[in-house]
């Protein structure tokens, strides 16, 4: 099983884009009551429109408790200080495969395979969970829509683009990470994890 800060980290690189994460992110903070107050951004994400509300207090114990709302496109999680664990789990193993947007797709790329240089084709994917998804679409190799890491290493063609491979297909449900490219940062592929059959 992964380890909750695995699984944190996760959540936050599969919605950087080059832009959310100038915007959003998470805010993990202490209460004086004892405990724990974060706030998960939700907006631009499958779980922008969420509809949520948990609470849970021990009545034998004063510090075991938990608050669970999503309100104005953030998630909000207060928790007494033994329960932030707890609290994103359920965020990880409850509100992500319970309410995700099916129709929401993530901008992954895809590596091509035959040239010196890192070359990224553009993809269409859906959340599986917080660290993969699973390729929905692939678009067709396009000289103007790929990415590298500095533009001053292209010295290929179209023609040349369409001889290299493609380790992907539809159906993939893949691991991802941030790349830096030319332009920003870029969601990618990483390692196949399974394969749906279409």
């Amino acid at each position: 099983m992964k380890d909750i800060i695995e699984r944190i980290q996760n959540w936050y690189k599969l919605n950087c884009n080059g832009d959310w994460e100038h915007s959003y992110g998470y805010s993990i903070s202490t209460l004086d009551n004892p405990g724990w107050s974060v706030a998960i951004d939700l907006a631009e994400t499958p779980l922008e429109a969420l509809g949520y509300k948990r609470d849970y207090q021990n009545v034998e114990k004063e510090h075991d408790w938990f608050s669970i709302e999503a309100l104005d496109n953030s998630l909000k999680i207060y928790c007494g200080p033994d329960n932030l664990r707890q609290a994103f789990e359920i965020f990880f193993n409850e509100i992500i495969p319970g309410y995700a947007d099916k129709d929401f797709h993530y901008e992954l790329f895809l590596p091509l395979i035959g040239e010196e240089v890192e070359i990224w084709t553009p993809a269409k994917a859906r959340l599986v969970d917080e660290g993969a998804v699973e390729i929905i679409e692939i678009q067709a190799i396009d000289f103007g829509k790929i990415k590298v890491r500095d533009i001053n290493t292209i010295d290929f063609c179209q023609y040349s683009l369409e001889k290299l491979q493609l380790p992907f297909k539809v159906g993939d449900v893949v691991t991802v990470d941030i790349e830096e490219v030319y332009d920003g940062v870029v969601l990618v592929a990483r390692d196949v994890l399974m394969t749906f059959c279409k």
